[in-house]
């Protein structure tokens, strides 16, 4: 639909304009053409609501897994501690207030919400920065990464996370907005239909030459051959299923 009327409200827009049976007709062809459009904006809003969604599950996904590393490292580094020769026992102690600062539920910080996952993880860099930081920077939790580089990375992705929800937010409130009723989106359908109707009986009438006549029919013939070749094929399929296979 929404091509058809393109093509009249475009490139052939001039030809419209200069068969004068159509000319008063453009307005009306233009108003139901930008009412499918708009309709089709809400799915745009859709779509990207859909993308954010997902990228927020994965920055989801990686928050959670950092946070266990950090959760079963910090409790590892204290047990190492309490338990190996050579170690000094006293320092399990600040392993535990660490833990207890940064992780204050444990695991359960995995359970809130994407913005409140976004919200602790900002304090956590906030007191890593500060007076936790001599103590992580001590604490390693894979090659090269410290428990201080751990809690860095969980902030960075808590700010992207926290970052997308806001996004999603403003999408959420763009569907809601531009999002058109099934029944409206049929209403504007059936205006279209209507004025394209009046637009052909127009064309039949016209005195206009008759390859200008054509170049406006045109794109309304490709349309239907297009649509009568869709069903023929949704039909051809059809009837293969009821088809039995044959017996060999």
């Amino acid at each position: 639909m929404i091509s058809l009327s393109e093509q009249w409200t475009g490139p052939l827009k001039a030809v419209f304009l200069a068969i004068p049976e159509l000319a008063a007709l453009l307005p009306r062809v233009q108003e139901d053409h930008d009412a499918l459009l708009a309709a089709r904006a809400g799915s745009s809003a859709e779509a990207m609501l859909r993308t954010l969604s997902e990228q927020a599950t994965g920055l989801d996904v990686r928050h959670d897994h950092l946070q266990r590393a950090l959760h079963h490292g910090l409790l590892s580094a204290r047990e190492a501690h309490l338990g190996l020769e050579g170690l000094d026992s006293a320092l399990a102690v600040q392993i535990s207030a660490a833990h207890h600062r940064l992780l204050p539920d444990g695991l359960e910080v995995n359970n809130a919400s994407y913005e409140a996952e976004a919200g602790n993880a900002a304090q956590m860099v906030k007191l890593a920065s500060t007076e936790l930081g001599p103590l992580l920077m001590q604490l390693p939790i894979a090659p090269g990464v410290s428990a201080f580089d751990l809690v860095q990375a969980i902030g960075k992705v808590g700010a992207e996370l926290g970052a997308v929800e806001h996004d999603k937010s403003v999408s959420a409130a763009a569907v809601a907005q531009e999002t058109v009723a099934p029944a409206e989106v049929r209403r504007r359908m059936r205006a279209w239909a209507d004025t394209l109707e009046t637009v052909l009986g127009a064309l039949s009438r016209s005195k206009a030459p008759a390859e200008v006549v054509t170049s406006i029919r045109v794109p309304v013939l490709d349309a239907i051959e297009k649509a009568r070749t869709r069903v023929l094929a949704q039909r051809n399929a059809a009837e293969k299923k009821k088809t039995p296979p044959a017996v060999t």
